[in-house]
């Protein structure tokens, strides 16, 4: 693994909220924040997929953040909201118990992530984010996703179509 290119760079992020923990995402892939809309389910589909939303006339997947990341599921709030954002295949929508707010971070805010054991399935955490006494998780939520899962994604937003 190139340790450079995968870190957290600086710039903006927008922070959200699973359980009690915050994470952060960069700004440049998020398309939009929207409340929790009809979901159709897709049968056969894994877990954390909760289905498709139709967007303005586009169908794309929605996954549930909290059951990727291994989280027991929760109810829906009235601060829970899907997080569209673009990736490879398109757009997707994650849905994270709040989002917080688009925070600023220099390098020097920002540290590697700690090696906590499986390298690669904690591939999609950039770096550790330090903002006043706060730690922000720093992740690339589409690398949170394998190739086979991604083409999953893809394979649902088609049928649905």
């Amino acid at each position: 693994m190139n340790e450079t290119s995968l870190k957290a760079k600086a710039g903006q992020y927008l922070t959200f909220q699973l359980m009690a923990e915050q994470y952060g995402v960069a700004i440049e892939t998020v398309r939009e924040i929207n409340r929790v809309a009809e979901i159709t389910p897709v049968p056969k589909t894994p877990d954390f997929v909760k289905g498709v939303m139709n967007l303005r006339g586009k169908i794309i997947p929605v996954v549930d953040l909290r059951v990727k990341f291994g989280m027991p599921p929760q109810g829906y709030t009235r601060d829970t909201c899907i997080i569209v954002i673009d990736a490879a295949i398109g757009q997707v929508g994650m849905i994270v118990d709040s989002v917080k707010e688009v925070i600023d971070l220099e390098d020097a805010q920002i540290e590697p992530p700690p090696m906590l054991g499986n390298e690669k399935a904690l591939a999609f955490i950039r770096g550790m984010g330090k903002l006043d006494s706060r730690v922000i998780i720093m992740v690339d939520v589409v690398s949170a996703f394998s190739h086979e899962h991604m083409n999953t994604l893809v394979e649902i937003s088609k049928a649905a179509a």
